[in-house]
């Protein structure tokens, strides 16, 4: 009985069936198909053909708990398996194809990262409410146009900022193999480098020499991402 539910189970995880599933096609209830993988109990006779259909397997290859020794190496030979990640993709020999998707939970957003989207929209807002005022009572059109941008690139700063106190995501990074300090400093210096630019450049008319700012600030990135990819390999370790 324990080869027989141990290959039940094989058999549905390779059909990507879940009890309640399996249960479903042969009309009965999954307590019923989790007690024939525990082995607490066997199956109705009238049931060993439709799983046996369902499976692609004799009923004898069932009862015995085990696929014969020649079709075991055929269907070794008869398919290619393709992996990405934890999905998994078979394709047989008759050209079927076989797609074994895991079924991922959707992103759920911490309460740091609500907080920064309330921030960051209360900045563009104020941002566009300013440049519009400005721009239509005294005609400043330009270059205040600079005080949109750099908002946009201070939702940025915001965003990279919560996330270096954001513990749920900073543990996700490390579990990943990333340095979780690395991207959110980069992050900022480069939103910074390029709200100076911008700011600078436009109010004086500075666009040729004021270059140098998100220049620097990508020397500075490269820098500290080659510190931070040292001590993310330290952690991997």
């Amino acid at each position: 009985m324990a080869q027989f539910s141990e290959f039940l189970y094989t058999l549905r995880k390779e059909k990507n069936l879940t009890q309640s599933e399996l249960a479903e096609k042969l009309g009965i209830t999954n307590k019923a198909v989790s007690k024939w993988e525990t082995g607490e109990a066997m199956p109705d006779t009238a049931q060993l053909l439709p799983l046996s259909e369902i499976f692609g397997v004799s009923v004898d290859e069932l009862l015995r708990g085990e696929r014969n020794t020649a079709e075991k190496a055929k269907s070794k030979e008869d398919r290619i398996i393709l992996t990405d990640g934890e999905d998994t993709v078979e394709i047989k020999s008759d050209g079927s194809i076989y797609i074994n998707e895991v079924k991922r939970e959707p992103h759920k957003r911490t309460l740091l990262e609500k907080i920064a989207g309330c921030v960051c929209g209360s900045l563009m807002a104020i941002a566009i409410i300013v440049y519009v005022s400005l721009g239509a009572v005294f005609g400043l059109w330009h270059p205040l146009w600079c005080i949109p941008a750099s908002a946009a690139l201070g939702c940025g700063i915001v965003c990279c900022t919560f996330d270096l106190f954001d513990r749920t995501k900073k543990a996700k990074t490390w579990k990943e193999g990333d340095n979780p300090y690395t991207g959110s400093l980069c992050g900022i210096i480069m939103c910074a480098s390029l709200i100076i630019f911008l700011c600078v450049a436009s109010v004086l008319n500075m666009w040729n020499i004021m270059w140098i700012s998100p220049a620097a600030g990508g020397c500075a990135c490269m820098i500290l991402g080659a510190i931070g990819g040292v001590f993310s390999h330290k952690k991997e370790k």
